[in-house]
């Protein structure tokens, strides 16, 4: 099914039930489908083709969720886009997806003044609260409530970054039977209702936004919040939420400001996180402080929400051993470890490559075919996630074959770092690997080996990183080295710089 055929379905079926609520207003499922009807439209009148990419850079708001679907349903391919990244970072995804427009707000007005000179496709700038380009408000002001044209679920809807974001960047093409998909099964995996009201403090902008369109398509009320972990109890209390998705970062933060069984919290029934691996003696205090109340989801960018494992499962007697694993596969999508032939899967205990099939996994990488034919194999997505079954058949993650760093929410593609640090004149080597952290999962660190006769400051090589690359893409640790340790085919022991720096 197709994004638009949802929403007319769920503007005709919930009516002047609360769609979105943020702090100022509160939008019905009818007013919320009229404004993404409006926008669609809007679009349409600029002259933009069916497929045509538009771009998003708007901070976590409503009109996020506007934009982002009627994107969709007019037929036209949505490309979220990081706010953290640096400018020439942004030129570069607005060049490679082939933009025609962007939608971005008038906070970011300094980031995108120069950025129609440097993207030759892209024709449109529309800003949410007006400066340069069109004004939004105005645009929907004009445009027509009139039906989108039907559309396919075989249609391209998104294209979602996946690891780097300069040099080679990944496209991940999702289609819109794939976004659907994800959301029904999650519907029935994460046990969502029509009375659910789902307080989001997590950015819009990531794949994993799919939680939240989960929930609007079960006709439950989403509220956006910035986080804040010391008002995070009062919102959910204020909103009477019963769902929330935070990454491990924001849970660490959460659990310093909460009391044992916040009674603020009595109707809030889950809190599902992903993004990274969550560190055992964090979860365990977050289970003492906040009970059964914590799901764990694992998926990808390439094939969104794939396993879940739900907040009952986490019971005293169960918490331990479970608390390491991801859960159970959802759906009907299949899960299997390379080397074996177990769908669904069994607890031999042989852990390899996680590989995934089903209506989640992508279509390919945006004009990228060889990176497509080495993700996607004989039907199965290759994740690059080492894995391994329990008897009980919930997935465990043990491992990654790809050398990413998974700070937060946030991929970190260590070469990219290495590529800036090198740059500096003192800088003779570089390796860049991610080292356990309680808060972030794991910390950017680079061990840096300096030219003979030279030095420089850990901060002003911070600060050299700072200036051009995003933020959490910087180096949270730097280790000055005499020399990094290699194989003999001259390739960095990475396992060898763990070792050594956790000792």
């Amino acid at each position: 099914m197709h994004v638009a055929a949802i929403w007319r379905e769920l503007a005709a079926r919930h009516g002047t039930r609360a769609a979105v609520a943020d702090e100022h207003e509160t939008l019905s499922y009818r007013q919320f489908h009229a404004r993404i009807t409006r926008c669609g439209n809007a679009l349409r009148g600029l002259g933009l083709v069916k497929g045509d990419r538009v771009a998003l850079l708007i901070p976590d708001i409503r009109e996020y969720l506007e934009v982002d679907y009627a994107i969709m349903a007019a037929g036209f391919v949505r490309v979220p886009l990081d706010p953290r990244l640096a400018r020439s970072e942004l030129a570069a995804l607005l060049r490679y997806a082939g933009a025609r427009a962007l939608v971005t707000h008038a906070s970011f007005a300094p980031a995108i003044e120069q950025l129609r000179e440097g993207v030759e496709d892209l024709r449109h700038l529309i800003t949410i609260g007006g400066g340069i380009g069109f004004d939004y408000e105005r645009l929907l002001e004009r445009a027509s409530e009139l039906p989108l044209p039907e559309g396919d679920g075989d249609d391209l809807a998104s294209l979602n970054f996946s690891g780097g974001t300069t040099g080679a960047p990944k496209a991940a093409k999702l289609r819109h039977r794939n976004l659907v998909t994800v959301a029904h099964n999650t519907i029935d995996g994460f046990g969502v209702r029509r009375d659910s009201v789902f307080l989001n403090v997590r950015p819009l902008w990531p794949v994993a936004q799919v939680v939240l369109m989960s929930h609007l398509f079960a006709g439950a009320t989403v509220v956006l919040r910035r986080f804040d972990p010391e008002a995070f109890a009062t919102f959910v209390c204020q909103h009477g939420a019963t769902r929330t998705s935070l990454v491990p970062t924001q849970l660490v933060r959460l659990i310093d400001h909460l009391r044992p069984r916040d009674t603020r919290l009595g109707r809030l029934q889950a809190i599902h996180v992903g993004g990274s691996r969550i560190p055992p003696a964090m979860f365990e205090r977050a289970l003492e402080l906040l009970g059964p109340r914590i799901g764990v989801l694992y998926g990808l960018t390439e094939a969104p929400v794939t396993t879940y494992l739900a907040p009952a499962a986490l019971e005293p007697e169960g918490a331990r051993v479970l608390m390491q694993s991801v859960g159970r596969v959802l759906g009907d999508y299949q899960v299997r470890i390379a080397g074996t032939d177990d769908t669904p899967p069994v607890g031999s205990g042989r852990s390899g490559e996680v590989l995934i099939r089903g209506g989640n996994v992508m279509a390919g990488y945006w004009r990228d075919e060889a990176a497509s034919r080495a993700a996607l194999r004989e039907g199965w997505l290759h994740t690059g996630d080492i894995g391994e079954f329990d008897d009980g058949g919930n997935l465990h993650i043990v491992g990654r074959l790809k050398e990413v760093i998974r700070s937060g929410s946030s991929t970190v593609i260590p070469k990219e770092v290495e590529d800036v640090i090198v740059l500096h004149p003192a800088v003779a080597e570089v390796a860049v690997i991610g080292l356990p952290d309680p808060e972030w999962g794991e910390a950017v660190t680079a061990f840096v080996v300096t030219k003979p006769g030279m030095s420089v400051a850990e901060g002003d090589l911070v600060e050299h990183c700072r200036q051009r690359l995003a933020g959490y893409k910087k180096p949270r640790s730097i280790r000055f080295v005499a020399s990094l340790p290699r194989s003999h085919y001259g390739k960095v022991l990475r396992a060898q710089l763990i070792a050594q720096a956790t000792k």
